[in-house]
């Protein structure tokens, strides 16, 4: 049995051959401080890629001169670098630290360590510079060459996976500054943008303020259709390539939108996803699916040889090292062709560089952007557009299925101006709203017979309501809902204010897919149905007015519940198919819906389009102020063959006289 003295010892033995069997903390020799500011400072240089401040061991602007040089290629890309360990020489003013390096390419991060050389020189820390502190593979002979390759695009694709848009074979047009410079160049821009019809002002300032090597692009136009013109302005050229465009132009172009150069913002918020010249969406469904349609590129980094100087040294100046980018092609020198052959640099001035033959140090392969499927159908998108390119004014129509709440058709007139008014308008609905009123009229027990007073005028708090100046004589006093609907009595539905409380018409509203928030896949105006701060407000929200928003898009879908006998709410994209958060529409509801609906056709404002549809509504709605205000006209409807429609124009005398007609061309 051990006594106290021998535990002890045993312990002690114990201790130390526990250290001589791992190594502590490494630590500096000679007393010196620790490096740990030092490597943190050049960390952060690194990673700016400026050293020129650098604390080094050599001449900073010398070592400066370098690194710009060995990273001239590689299209702007900055590293992300942190420490690692920092281990000391037990006998010498030197150390070395890992450092580890995450380069954002934009098919992910490239990481590898190096392990650089400090030196303490008696006045601090220095990182002995360089090119290996940079990748291990570098040195005076060489540097870094960035391919950037882009993937193919998706396609978008409508009903039936009829392509919307898809590659085609282009020709992009603009202005070559290698073949015509300063005065003459922008000149030469002013020319080609009259030709090609874009902004003359802007294309000019494009071109001034480009490189004196640049290609800069006016426009992309299909092969076969650049003008003869073109080829008479110096330094005007065509470039083919391929492009994803319509497959007809100009088609729904608010909702597909368009592609084109990214951005600054756009490169600056995909955090190395994006680079200059990457052909990214701008607009539309192009720029909110733009990761999915767009894929991943393909990226390789090539060890090239660096090319003499006037100098020697072996250094190069920035501007003579170009990237390989596909978007710097046209700026690529023989040290970045395909081939990847490149010649290094001499240490000597006015001596042939040796030859380096070129390393891939990095590569991914692209990886082609997924097709997005939307619900438009191109026959009925076409017909739609054709239609409102024949409307003076604003106008905008929405088609949709019932049956699946699928969009088929969102179109606006030349005079909408580029606004999505038919799918984010918001404008007063009129009497198409009583389709609303009535389905909380029918929660309260009214049927389509249920009789109601339709009186010249209604007054609610003081405030005096009317029906519209055409309205026939024959049907003011007591009537069903069903005329009430049909020949559009507004004092019919005002006179009942008191019946339905607020919460309750928009309750109804919401079971017609009315006035909720959905992600349809874009942006999409559901409608508005305020809360009714006063009794006059209430019975204006009763005939579609007192704050009562909607699209074209909105009274669609509350046409598509009546005709499915559900709520709809519309969508667009196949993945992103809302669900309805509000109170259920009821087959027997619906059925009474339906009936008013058909009614209004067989007697009523809707028999302009008698044998088109099974069942419509009309309405106007004043908007602006003073006296004789203009209106807006609606015609919502349902059709037998699973279709719904709401047209809109800004400026018409009647629904069934300004909107029914364009509904009646959509259908015949």
């Amino acid at each position: 049995m051990r006594g106290p003295r021998g535990v002890l010892l045993a312990l002690v033995l114990l201790v130390a051959l526990l250290a001589g069997c791992s190594k502590g903390p490494s630590k500096p020799a000679l007393n010196l401080p620790v490096a740990d500011d030092t490597v943190r400072t050049v960390a952060a240089a690194l990673s700016a890629l400026d050293i020129s401040a650098a604390p080094l061991a050599s001449s900073p602007a010398a070592a400066q001169t370098e690194l710009t040089a060995v990273v001239a290629g590689m299209d702007g890309i900055k590293p992300a670098v942190t420490t690692g360990a920092i281990t000391y020489d037990p006998a010498n003013p030197a150390a070395s630290v890992v450092l580890h390096y995450s380069w954002p390419m934009p098919s992910g991060p490239w990481a590898y360590d190096v392990t650089a050389p400090l030196v303490h020189n008696g006045h601090g820390w220095k990182l002995s510079w360089s090119p290996a502190v940079l990748m291990p593979q570098l040195n005076v002979t060489n540097r870094l060459v960035h391919t950037h390759t882009a993937a193919q695009r998706g396609a978008i694709l409508g009903a039936n996976n009829q392509a919307l848009v898809e590659q085609f074979k282009v020709v992009r047009v603009g202005i070559d500054k290698m073949r015509v410079t300063g005065d003459a160049a922008v000149a030469s821009a002013r020319a080609l943008a009259a030709v090609v019809s874009i902004d003359p002002d802007k294309f000019a300032a494009q071109v001034a303020a480009s490189s004196d090597k640049a290609f800069v692009v006016a426009i992309t136009l299909r092969q076969g259709s650049v003008p003869a013109a073109v080829a008479t302005i110096g330094g005007a050229v065509g470039v083919e390539g391929t492009a994803m465009l319509p497959v007809t132009d100009g088609i729904a172009p608010e909702v597909l939108g368009v592609i084109g150069d990214a951005t600054p913002d756009i490169i600056a918020a995909s955090k190395g996803a994006v680079l200059p010249g990457d052909q990214v969406g701008l607009s539309g469904l192009q720029r909110r699916y733009d990761a999915q349609l767009r894929g991943t590129p393909g990226d390789k980094v090539t060890i090239v040889g660096r090319r003499p100087t006037a100098t020697g040294g072996g250094s190069a100046s920035p501007s003579s090292s170009g990237s390989a980018s596909a978007s710097a092609s046209r700026t690529a020198t023989p040290a970045t062709s395909a081939s990847g052959s490149a010649s290094g640099a001499s240490g000597a001035a006015g001596t042939a560089a040796p030859s380096v033959t070129p390393v891939v140090v990095y590569s991914t392969n692209p990886v082609q952007g997924k097709d997005l499927v939307i619900s438009l159908d191109l026959a009925w998108q076409q017909k739609a557009e054709a239609v409102m390119q024949g409307i003076t004014g604003p106008a905008a129509v929405a088609v949709i299925r019932p049956s699946t709440g699928g969009i088929l058709a969102v179109a606006n007139s030349p005079g909408s101006a580029g606004q999505p008014d038919a799918t984010y308008g918001q404008y007063a609905p009129g009497s198409t709203f009583k389709i609303a009123t009535s389905l909380a009229l029918i929660r309260k027990g009214y049927t389509a017979d249920t009789i109601m007073s339709c009186t010249a005028t209604a007054n609610v708090e003081g405030q005096r309501f009317k029906n519209y100046s055409d309205f026939p004589s024959s049907k003011v006093g007591r009537i069903p809902l069903k005329d009430a609907v049909a020949q559009s009595c507004n004092t019919a539905f005002i006179n009942e204010y008191g019946t339905i409380g607020g919460p309750d018409l928009q309750a109804a509203a919401a079971s017609l897919g009315v006035g909720i928030d959905y992600d349809a896949g874009f942006p999409v105006n559901y409608g508005i149905v305020p809360k009714a701060a006063s009794s006059a407000q209430k019975a204006q929200e009763f005939i579609g007015q007192g704050g009562v928003l909607a699209s074209p898009l909105t009274m669609a879908g509350l046409a598509s519940s009546v005709a499915a006998g559900h709520t709809v709410v519309p969508y667009l994209v196949e993945e992103t198919k809302p669900t309805s958060t509000a109170a259920p529409l009821t087959p027997g509801e619906a059925d009474i819906l339906r009936q008013l609906m058909a009614y209004t056709v067989q007697t009523g404002s809707g028999r302009v389009l008698t044998g088109l549809a099974l069942g419509a509504k009309t309405g106007t709605a004043e908007y602006g102020a003073g006296a004789n205000l203009p209106t807006h006209a609606w015609m919502i409807c349902f059709t037998g063959s699973d279709t719904a429609i709401a047209v809109w124009v800004k400026d018409g005398s009647s629904g069934s006289g300004t909107a029914g007609p364009i509904i009646k061309q959509l259908l015949s």
